[in-house]
C-alpha cells in the first residue's frame, strides 16, 4: 500500500530519510523519474544513504505504473517520489487508490531561472504548466497539500 506520496525535486535526502521514512513506516522506497531511471550513476547516490531495511526502486514512470498495479505492493509500505507535478499527475491518472500528494519541495532548483512562477509555500515555487498539473491533481479528487517534514502542520491546497 502506498502510505506517502510526495512531488520533491530533490527526490532522496536528509529530509526524506530522516523524517518520512520513520514516520510512515516505510519498507519499499520508490521513485519515478525517467531522468534518474536512464542514470545509474544518480541511481547509486541517491540509494547510498538509504537504511538497509528500506528497499529502493528507480524506475520511469510508465514502469513505476506498471510496478504500482501488481498485487504485491498491497503488502509493502510504499513512499512514492516524484520529481515534478507533471509526473505525478500522470501516476495519479493510473493509479486511483491515491488519494493524496504532498507537494513538498519543488521549483528552486531544476527551474531555478523560469520567470512568472507563483510561490505556494517557501519550498514550493510553480510555472504554469506546473500550475496546470497541480490543479489537475485536485481535478482528479486527489487532497493536495504541502508539509515540509511529518511535524509541520499541512497546508492544504484547494485549486492555483
Amino acid at each position: 500500500m502506498i502510505v506517502g506520496f510526495r512531488i520533491d525535486e530533490r527526490l532522496i535526502h536528509g529530509q526524506v530519510i530522516a523524517t518520512w521514512l520513520k514516520t510512515l513506516g516505510v519498507t519499499h522506497l520508490i521513485v519515478a523519474s525517467d531522468e534518474v531511471a536512464a542514470d545509474p550513476k544518480r541511481q547509486q547516490i541517491l540509494k547510498v544513504i538509504l537504511p538497509q531495511n528500506v528497499k529502493c526502486l528507480i524506475k520511469s514512470v510508465n514502469d513505476v505504473i506498471r510496478v504500482l498495479k501488481d498485487p504485491r505492493c498491497d503488502s509493502m509500505r510504499i513512499l512514492l517520489i516524484t520529481g515534478n507535478p507533471q509526473d505525478a499527475c500522470q501516476i495519479a491518472k493510473e493509479i486511483p487508490v491515491l488519494k493524496e500528494v504532498n507537494l513538498a519541495n519543488y521549483g528552486s532548483i531544476t527551474k531555478p531561472d523560469v520567470k512568472d512562477k507563483i510561490s505556494i509555500s517557501p519550498m514550493v515555487y510553480l510555472d504554469q504548466e506546473d500550475v496546470k498539473a497541480a490543479n489537475e491533481l485536485i481535478n482528479l479528487g486527489l487532497k493536495v497539500y504541502t508539509q515540509k517534514t511529518p511535524s509541520d502542520p499541512v497546508k492544504s491546497i484547494a485549486k492555483i
